[in-house]
């Protein structure tokens, strides 16, 4: 589809994150866009919210999604999450994933609605997708990943990446457990790691789960850069 084609179909889009919560690598934000006419395809498929699926579910099904519509996932690394505002920089992922998109030949004016799961109060999510050009209305509510499908799509996508990328952090930095807090697997080796005096590229140091731990390390907080993704 050319930049400066007509519209043949109203297109809708999703919006979601996975990793928001971990202490371990980077959240994923992805966007998922789909014809409004395939929505229904996207239900007989099986998406659903990502938590209520299998990994192997997720994998299956995102396979199918790669054929069906067009996506981009932008990774946010714990040293931004460790320095700047979660919520801001969820808008800015959005915000790059949608304009990534547009890059594939799916012209912004072409998506009609935008929904994302509600990942904070919206500050600049409008004006960043009106710097882009976009027109279509945006949606930021509690729970979307489970009232519309284009969202959880999105959740598959994000949690699949994430899920991909994970195995990446054991192989590379031998990170145990899920990444999560309630993880005590994960927790333990953190702590572990942090306590060393060098900064690891894959942990958020932010995070209050680390209690004392986080303060062991001797070099200053500030943006570093991660392995490019995948």
């Amino acid at each position: 589809m050319e930049a400066g084609s007509s519209c043949r179909e109203v297109w809708v889009a999703g919006a979601d994150e996975a990793g928001r919560g971990s202490l371990v690598g980077e959240m994923m934000v992805a966007v998922f866009a789909v014809p409004e006419a395939l929505l229904q395809s996207l239900v007989d498929m099986g998406v659903r919210d990502s938590k209520a699926l299998t990994p192997s579910a997720r994998e299956r099904i995102y396979w199918k999604l790669v054929g069906i519509g067009r996506f981009a996932v932008v990774p946010v690394p714990p040293s931004l999450i460790d320095s700047r505002n979660l919520s801001l920089l969820t808008e800015e992922a959005i915000y790059k994933a949608l304009v990534s998109i547009s890059h594939s030949g799916l012209p912004l004016r072409c998506i009609r609605r935008l929904v994302a799961d509600r990942y904070g109060k919206p500050r600049m999510l409008a004006q960043l997708l009106a710097s882009a050009g976009y027109k279509g209305s945006i949606i930021v509510e509690e729970k979307a990943d489970e009232k519309y499908v284009e969202v959880a799509a999105a959740s598959i996508i994000a949690k699949h990446v994430r899920d991909t990328r994970l195995k990446v952090l054991r192989s590379l930095y031998g990170v145990k457990g899920s990444g999560y807090p309630s993880d005590r697997e994960t927790v333990e080796w953190v702590k572990e790691v942090a306590a060393t005096d060098r900064r690891h590229p894959a942990i958020r140091y932010s995070w209050g789960t680390l209690g004392g731990a986080k303060s062991a390390s001797r070099e200053e907080p500030g943006p570093k850069s991660l392995e490019e993704f995948m």
